[in-house]
């Protein structure tokens, strides 16, 4: 991607298109569509394709957003780009608002910027199961014990980023810190709870971090990524959607 004035209006396409869905004038986001486009919606539907989404029947009337902030495009390589949304919605058929963010990977294609995949989701910390208030008390979170060069470490797995295989040990990246321990990546994916997925034989990844996949890789809210095969992106975007989904509505 070029100049600041092309990042602006990609992403100023993206919100009209994104708001444009709430509003039933769906031609915008519909313009970004193609049929590779994949959409899933915050009620776990999942469009393959624009004639999928265009068929589908239009919102119920009224429906608004408000406190909307939409990102400029990260961009990792020059045909691809990630914008976020974020915005509070209400209406006759939302019981109270709804917080929500929306994830839209786009690539570059014959000069024209189509989405690849855009994810809509309700900002989990609203929508947690009953009880689960009670967890983010101090020392109410499962903690992993686990060891390492120094002696016994002992992680909140909220907070890892992603984990990276290293031979018979891992390395786990935690929101501050990083960690090697003697455990084995397959180990300690299965001692995570249903937010990780393993990507490959290499990386566990936090869907929770992960704020786009693309050519580039998984892109974490922190900035970092780690590779991804080319031929496994579809495959890999849609398991960490459905993991998000799963776990954050």
């Amino acid at each position: 991607m070029g100049s600041d004035e092309e990042r602006t209006q990609l992403a100023r396409r993206v919100e009209k298109g994104v708001l444009g869905v709430f509003a039933n004038e769906r031609a915008t986001f519909l313009d970004l569509m193609d049929e590779q486009s994949v959409l899933i919606s915050a009620g776990s539907k999942v469009f393959h394709g624009r004639e999928s989404y265009e068929v589908w029947p239009l919102n119920p009337p009224g429906v608004a957003a408000s406190n909307v902030v939409f990102s400029s495009p990260y961009t990792a390589q020059p045909d691809e780009a990630i914008v976020i949304g974020t915005y509070l919605l209400r209406g006759p058929c939302i019981q109270g608002v709804v917080n929500q963010r929306v994830t839209v990977n786009l690539r570059r294609m014959d000069g024209n910027w189509k989405i690849t995949l855009a994810h809509f989701s309700n900002e989990w910390p609203q929508y947690m199961p009953a009880g689960a208030a009670d967890a983010t008390e101090p020392g109410a979170a499962r903690r992993l014990q686990l060891r390492s060069e120094g002696g016994l470490v002992f992680v909140d797995p909220e907070e890892i980023v992603y984990a990276e295989s290293a031979g018979k040990r891992s390395v786990v990246h935690l929101t501050d810190r990083t960690v090697t321990v003697g455990t084995l990546l397959g180990e300690l994916f299965e001692a995570l709870p249903d937010q990780f997925v393993r990507v490959g034989r290499f990386y566990v990844v936090n869907v929770r971090f992960v704020q786009g996949v693309g050519r580039d890789g998984i892109v974490f809210s922190g900035g970092d990524t780690i590779p991804v095969p080319e031929r496994r992106i579809k495959e890999i975007q849609l398991e960490i959607a459905s993991a998000v989904t799963r776990n954050f509505g």
